[in-house]
């Protein structure tokens, strides 16, 4: 069912907008204002104008239902401009035939004269303007809706994919540090206490992050000394830790809990004692967070799965264009940590 007030306040918009703009040129190109002829101008511009304008609104409501601009943008915005011109013109002629032919009693020869098809050119030239604008304007608005969508779906989907890494994190951490708690129990039952209460302080902080794609230095070192300092209710003075950054870099960001999960593959991968400790520098360079430690094979170590630095590089390509850099030296294990 055609709903005419849907389309009866735009067309009134478009009418009076052109009654207004034909007293403005007459007053402009006349410097006075004549009623009768002003008179006559408005009710030819009502007269044409609105039939027009819901004619064109109709079709352009069709067209849209039956090709849709979004599945089809460019073979709408041909069909409208085509079909606004041909509906335009057998409107026209249908108004003058009602008009010039059974108001007025003229011939329908009056229809083609050279006055009729001069107004039929003007009206041509009119629709063509007017409807490849309209066109023009709703296929770029399409195009930036159909790109606002792209980002949108892209931006869920590296939202999923980080979650998805992050919540690799959780469970790598906790397997480990139960490893590590296992050991204690069995070593030193008082420092397995103290472990399970400096862990759960730790993990804590894994909770809180867990949402967070990046954190800044300062937060991920402040986390660091304390994993460190679990680590150490174990193996005491077998590790040390230098850290040298400027004020500048710590309120710089890096993927969360990166910082973390190098040092835990530092500790994982090495074999260390109080005669040989491992030793762990992070410091910067250019705008790179550098971890070092020097390597010391341990014999009985599993095959490492390489999921710690998997991990990182899969988040730091979701979330920027730059790459860390792993160089791994005879006695010297070096990561790059670009900082975001």
């Amino acid at each position: 069912m055609i709903n005419i007030y849907k389309e009866i306040k735009p067309t009134l918009i478009i009418v009076g907008i052109i009654c207004v703009l034909t007293v403005f040129l007459q007053v402009y190109f006349t410097g006075r204002l004549n009623a009768n002829n002003l008179s006559t101008s408005i009710l030819y511009n009502i007269y044409y104008g609105v039939p027009l304008s819901l004619v064109n609104g109709y079709f352009f409501d069709f067209l849209s239902r039956m090709v849709p601009w979004d599945l089809q943008p460019k073979k709408r915005a041909i069909l409208g401009v085509v079909g606004s011109i041909a509906v335009t013109m057998a409107t026209l002629i249908i108004l003058n035939l009602i008009l010039r032919v059974y108001f007025w009693g003229n011939d329908f020869s009056t229809l083609w004269n050279l006055a009729s098809r001069n107004f039929y050119f003007i009206a041509l030239v009119i629709t063509v303007i007017v409807s490849t604008t309209i066109h023009a304007i709703e296929f770029f608005k399409e195009i930036q809706k159909e790109k606002m969508i792209s980002h949108k779906l892209r931006q869920e989907k590296l939202a999923t994919e980080l979650s998805a890494l992050r919540s690799h994190v959780d469970p790598h951490f906790l397997f480990n540090s139960f490893n590590v708690l296992s050991g204690l129990i069995d070593e030193n039952p008082e420092k397995a206490q103290d472990f399970l209460a400096g862990l759960s302080k730790i993990y804590r902080y894994i909770l809180e992050q867990r949402n967070d794609d990046t954190s800044t230095v300062e937060d991920e070192l402040a986390f660091a000394e304390k994993y460190i300092d679990l680590q150490q209710m174990r193996f005491e003075n077998s590790i040390a830790v230098e850290t040298e950054i400027s004020k500048d870099t710590l309120t710089k960001k890096i993927p969360s809990l990166s910082l973390q999960l190098l040092l835990e593959n530092a500790i994982k991968h090495n074999g260390f004692s109080d005669t040989h400790p491992l030793k762990i520098n992070i410091s910067e360079e250019g705008d790179s967070l550098i971890i070092k430690n020097n390597i010391q094979h341990r014999n009985n170590i599993e095959d490492s799965s390489g999921m710690g630095l998997q991990n990182i590089n899969d988040r730091y390509s979701l979330l920027t264009k730059k790459q860390i850099e792993v160089i791994s030296e005879d006695e010297l294990f070096t990561v790059k940590l670009p900082l975001i």
